[in-house]
């Protein structure tokens, strides 16, 4: 029996969801319940003709939390912006646009012809420009700079600076800026690059250039070690916080696996197929996988390498995904089922589903809000003894003693901090850090929360001025990069 008909035989038993209905009070306040630690799990769908765009409270995939009408029809999501609560995405018509889940509505952001659309935020959106010219859309206006060369591709960093491929005749070329400045700061030289990959978190772009694998520590414009495969690299794909790259080359049907600390090839897994696309889980639980020619997606355990399966499914641009629960949701004809990641059994069937647009994600901004939050702030009139002084300061003008100065609230930045990695691997994450000492002082690890996941970030310091924080990060001998403020 096929893949495709055995999990088809399994999924008939499940009954179908409900209609969608509008979340209930109760629901809504279920919102702040399931997660009081985190993000709630959510997901957006949009009709792939464009319409009413609609958020799921996931798993309840028949309860709708928020709702707004014409959104553009969608082709990718570019990123979302948990802070402004804004979904920026590519429409049908190449068009940027976004939804706004505070504002209650979806718009298109430019009607221009553009390419190579990208975002590593939500906030800003980068595009090509017809003219060969590099855009940027942002809520605090619209910026252009002209390359000496036309771009190929846009690679924004989380610390706002831009990163702009573009081809020349001996090869290609990488350009660091940082907007609104027009000025190149930096650039690195590269044999012609065939494939690009930026990772979620970590701090390198890695480019293929025939069979060679390159990476560029995005803070320092370095280059690494190349890595040589034995045929040109066609696939891509990176664990979020880059430790591993998953590289498919021409002809074979292994994915090889590159660690990035030991700058070399680590291992393979080997499905017996050529892989046609690869497409990493956020958390960097689970890699998807299509074999060329089929309608189905491996899963493979990126912790073990194992290979748990394969489901079938129609392979697009949203879907299959790996939900934040582990789930793994995928399109069967007109319906998406979501299955249990480790078992690959069926948990639920949306009937209809597949005609809709799905993305995933993780946010606080539909829980209820606090009462008091939206209450005006009240002051109190002044004090009897501040009262006393007013009137004895009349009585006495010659005399009256100075105001009061009032108390420096200004907030005090906790001098600068030397980091050196963002992870989403606590092990990797120390093992950097007992690697790193700068006079007597080893790395640590410290805690942060992005989009919903725990990020291990590798620090030092913080440290008085930005001058002695730069001279540790040299004296590391590290890729590192350096902010005001405390860790």
């Amino acid at each position: 029996m096929s893949v495709r008909s055995t999990l088809l035989a399994l999924l008939v038993v499940l009954a179908a969801c409900k209609g969608d209905r509008p979340a209930d009070p109760a629901t809504r306040t279920a919102l702040s319940a399931q997660a009081p630690r985190g993000p709630d799990n959510l997901v957006l769908r949009i009709a792939q003709k464009g319409g009413t765009a609609r958020v799921y409270a996931y798993p309840r995939l028949d309860t709708i939390v928020w709702s707004a009408p014409s959104a553009p029809a969608p082709a990718r999501v570019l990123a979302f912006d948990d802070e402004a609560g804004e979904i920026a995405y590519v429409d049908a018509k190449g068009q940027p646009a976004r939804i706004d889940f505070r504002q209650g509505g979806a718009f298109t952001v430019s009607k221009s012809k553009l390419t190579a659309l990208t975002s590593t935020d939500g906030s800003a959106i980068y595009a090509i420009t017809a003219d060969g010219g590099v855009q940027r859309y942002a809520e605090s206006g619209t910026w252009k700079w002209k390359p000496p060369i036309a771009p190929r591709a846009l690679f924004p960093q989380s610390d706002g600076s831009l990163l702009v491929l573009a081809e020349r005749k001996d090869g290609s070329v990488v350009w660091r800026l940082r907007p609104p400045s027009m000025d190149i700061v930096d650039s690195v030289v590269l044999p012609k690059v065939d494939r690009t990959l930026r990772t979620q978190v970590g701090d390198r772009l890695y480019l293929g250039a025939e069979k060679e694998l390159t990476g560029i520590r995005t803070r320092t414009m370095e280059r690494t070690p190349s890595i040589t495969m034995d045929a040109p690299i066609e696939q891509l794909a990176a664990t979020p916080s880059g430790d591993r790259v998953f590289v498919v080359t021409k002809g074979d049907s292994a994915i090889h696996i590159v660690d990035r600390y030991r700058e070399e090839e680590s291992g393979a897994i080997a499905l017996g197929r050529h892989v046609a696309e690869l497409r990493m889980d956020p958390l960097g639980r689970y890699l998807l996988a299509r074999p060329e020619g089929t309608d189905s997606a491996v899963v493979i355990a990126v912790g073990t390498n194992r290979v748990v399966g394969a489901l079938a499914t129609d392979w697009r641009a949203d879907l299959p995904f790996v939900a934040p629960d582990g789930g793994i949701a995928v399109a069967q004809g007109a319906d998406v089922f979501v299955v249990d990641g480790e078992t690959l059994k069926p948990v639920a069937r949306v009937r209809g589903g597949a005609a809709d647009f799905w993305y995933p994600f993780r946010w606080t901004g539909f829980r209820p809000r606090a009462a008091a939050l939206d209450q005006p702030v009240q002051f109190a009139g002044p004090s009897d003894s501040a009262r006393a002084a007013q009137d004895s300061a009349a009585a006495h003008p010659d005399s009256a003693a100075p105001a009061p100065t009032a108390p420096d609230t200004t907030p005090r930045r906790a001098g600068w901090t030397v980091s050196f990695a963002a992870l989403l691997v606590p092990d990797k994450a120390r093992e950097l850090a007992t690697q790193i000492h700068v006079g007597g002082e080893t790395a640590r690890v410290i805690t942060a929360m992005r989009e919903g996941s725990t990020i291990y970030r590798v620090v030092l310091g913080p440290y008085a001025t930005r001058d002695e924080a730069e001279r540790v990060g040299r004296e590391s001998k590290n890729s590192y990069w350096v902010y005001e403020g405390g860790p």
